[in-house]
């Protein structure tokens, strides 16, 4: 395992001492509430892309699935999930949240991916290859991805974009612009089919969930206009923006 390997291990093993998914998402929701939102986004985009793929109680491999805040929901629909996660820390929140029903998890070193070839019906990612800041290695990864999915299997990824690219996270994160994104998928050899932007990272009423003063039967409503604000905005040249992929092998 490299340095930045080795870094990036330490970083998420501090983190797994935290709440589960605070641990993935943001270590500074206090009330969790703002986690929780998130995460239904997120859920909601993997299972509104899988299904326009056709892909029904599939096998799918969740890469940097961290303490499977997104492999559960992915396994109370019915599919088989692998996750993978470079921290051994993290892992044992996903066991414990999931057991050992129709899911295995297991500890890689960041670069190399112990699944056979054509086997995947699908692959999720959320927000683990804006930590893999070397271009050179994040080609690599996705085309481990793409080595493990069934011919046309989709890639369903969910990376942070920003206008220009920009380092963050005392480099241990990096925003790529969206053509950077698409660039990789293309090169990795995966033929994209769409992208959207789902939200902006400070987007106003973001603060507000976190304290709760927008009630969780909005959240839905809320994310639907986050989405339509990013369709006519783009990504603002002075913020982030969690931008969904969508790929085929």
């Amino acid at each position: 395992m490299s340095a930045p390997e080795q870094r990036q291990r330490r970083y998420w093993d501090a983190l797994a001492q935290t709440d589960p998914d605070a641990a993935i998402i943001d270590p500074n929701d206090r009330r969790g509430l703002k986690n929780a939102y998130l995460a239904g986004l997120r859920d909601r985009a993997f299972a509104q892309s899988l299904a326009r793929h056709d892909v029904e109680r599939g096998t799918v491999l969740d890469l940097g699935c961290g303490t499977a805040s997104a492999s559960h929901p992915l396994l109370r629909a019915g599919h088989r999930v692998l996750g993978l996660d470079i921290s051994l820390q993290l892992l044992r929140h996903a066991r414990n949240r999931c057991g050992d029903r129709d899911c295995l998890f297991a500890a890689v070193d960041g670069r190399h991916l112990p699944v056979a070839a054509s086997v995947m019906d699908a692959a999720v990612v959320y927000v683990v290859l804006s930590y893999v800041t070397d271009d050179a290695a994040a080609l690599a990864l996705l085309e481990e991805v793409r080595a493990t999915l069934k011919p046309g299997a989709p890639l369903i990824m969910i990376e942070q974009a920003r206008a220009r690219r920009a380092l963050c996270e005392d480099g241990l994160k990096v925003h790529r612009s969206i053509r950077e994104w698409t660039q990789l998928l293309r090169q990795a050899g995966f033929r994209l089919a769409d992208t959207a932007i789902l939200r902006h990272g400070r987007f106003p009423t973001t603060p507000l969930v976190a304290v709760g003063a927008i009630p969780r039967a909005a959240w839905p409503w809320l994310a639907r206009c986050e989405a339509g604000v990013a369709r006519l905005t783009g990504v603002f040249g002075w913020d982030y923006a969690e931008v969904r992929f969508e790929a085929t092998a």
